[in-house]
């Protein structure tokens, strides 16, 4: 007893199609009642499999990475794996009542199938949520998949070889080109399976060169112009392999790539001048991940550079995709181009400007006592406006941690000051003007341009 589910031991199994499967043969070997109760029973199996996959899942909302790989596995795997213990079950019941393998012929060869199955969901599984893949090569390991459980499944129903032989004697021809089914749909599975496998070491070799960019073995930069490079390298050699093993002559490639490249210069313009830019902006290091930007009146913190775009994210979360070309075209404001000192900047407003010297002595003290306030160069105290009734200061000093956030550190200021103020009999302006206004960033020092933080 073994686990194919192709062939019955000490059965010839002849015939073409499906006279030669199992289940033909395994029809002809049982009596009617037994073999239409042991289908009954493996269909079943399957339903009840679903349904408790179906509980499962409804059940299980923990959170978590490695939860979530469970919940992946059930939702993948879950069927399979809860069919294989119904059938083995039902199969070593009927052994125990003295029913020998061949009485249960369909359970066993279905059990073997379910096996075969599971073994392919299982590979599926472990390459999407294991090796973390990109969503593209996510849907290049589905199909490869699916491809897999339908061979597997057209086997056992022996219709896989008649299918064969129709694609096989398909065959036309486009000018001098010939092209056969067989070839096609070779070619096709060697695209997926070769697509797969290269996207998945693009992928690695990117994990790795982050890695070290990481640990400043190199920079940032020089990390995503080998990984784009690498990808599109390993991309296009896979295709032109998988085209010339499917038959396509080197002189129809050739007529091919320069039609491809009419596309790109129409069709696919936009997508190869990002492409190009984006390969620029990082030769270039006018930017990397990490720094502070303005372009195109979006400030933020670059998060992630792709091949098509920059992904900003401001103050307030939102993330913008500006487009490579952009950057190329447009100003760009890198505020933290060489280092990462800000100059924050807050107005407050008090009532006479006789106490504008004691006022000035409170505020630095309060700069001084703040932890992420610079000491070099040093915050100052400056009268902005003077009107009836109130005199506007603006309050100035220099951080290099804008990515901790400002606003909490503005807020904690204007308290600690205004309890000094209490303390020492500095009144702030009256109740009816606004003693607070927006507080505003400027730039590096290195560039000294303001930026205004809304």
């Amino acid at each position: 007893m073994g686990l194919s589910f192709m062939r019955i031991d000490q059965v010839v199994m002849s015939g073409d199609g499906f006279y030669q499967s199992m289940a033909y043969h395994a029809y002809g070997q049982l009596s009617l009642s037994s073999f239409v109760l042991q289908c009954a029973l493996c269909l079943a199996s399957i339903a009840l499999a679903y349904g408790v996959r179906h509980w499962a899942l409804v059940r299980l909302r923990w959170q978590g990475p490695w939860l979530r790989h469970v919940r992946s596995g059930i939702q993948t795997m879950g069927a399979a794996v809860v069919t294989v213990l119904f059938l083995s079950t039902l199969f070593w019941g009927g052994r125990v009542l003295g029913l020998s393998a061949h009485d249960l012929m369909v359970l066993w060869k279905v059990l073997a199938l379910t096996l075969w199955v599971l073994a392919i969901r299982a590979g599926g599984w472990f390459f999407r949520h294991v090796l973390h893949p990109h969503e593209v090569l996510r849907i290049f390991l589905h199909l490869f998949e699916w491809a897999a459980v339908a061979v597997v499944v057209l086997t056992f129903l022996g219709l896989f070889q008649p299918i064969t032989a129709y694609i096989q004697a398909i065959e036309f021809s486009i000018g001098e080109q010939v092209f056969k089914g067989a070839n096609i749909v070779t070619g096709v599975l060697m695209g997926v399976v070769a697509l797969t496998v290269a996207g998945q070491i693009a992928d690695v070799v990117d994990r790795l060169l982050q890695r070290y960019a990481r640990q400043e073995t190199i920079q940032g930069n020089d990390a995503l112009i080998l990984t784009r490079l690498f990808s599109m390298g390993i991309f296009v050699l896979t295709l032109v392999g998988v085209l010339v093993s499917s038959g396509i002559d080197l002189t129809t490639l050739a007529a091919f790539a320069g039609a491809m490249g009419i596309g790109l210069g129409f069709g696919l313009q936009e997508f190869v001048v990002n492409y190009v830019s984006g390969l620029y902006v990082l030769l270039e290091r006018a930017l990397k991940v990490g720094d502070y930007v303005t372009i195109d009146k979006i400030t933020g913190r670059v998060v992630q550079m792709s091949s098509r775009a920059l992904v900003v994210r401001d103050a307030v979360g939102t993330e913008s995709l500006i487009p490579n070309s952009s950057v190329i075209k447009g100003v760009l404001q890198n505020h933290t181009l060489s280092n990462d000192d800000f100059r924050v900047s807050f107005l407050l407003k008090i009532a006479d400007v006789a106490d504008y010297p004691r006022a000035r002595e409170l505020i630095l003290q309060s700069l001084k006592n703040a932890p992420r306030v610079l000491p070099d160069p040093a915050g100052d105290v400056l009268i902005a406006l003077v009107a009836a009734g109130e005199v506007t200061l603006e309050t100035s000093f220099w951080i290099n941690d804008l990515y901790n956030g400002h606003k909490g550190l503005i807020s904690d200021l204007m308290f600690d000051i205004c309890m000094r103020f209490r303390s020492e009999g500095v009144l702030l302006a009256s109740e009816g003007a606004e003693p607070f206004a927006s507080a505003k960033v400027l730039t590096p020092k290195a560039l000294g341009t303001e930026w205004l933080l809304r």
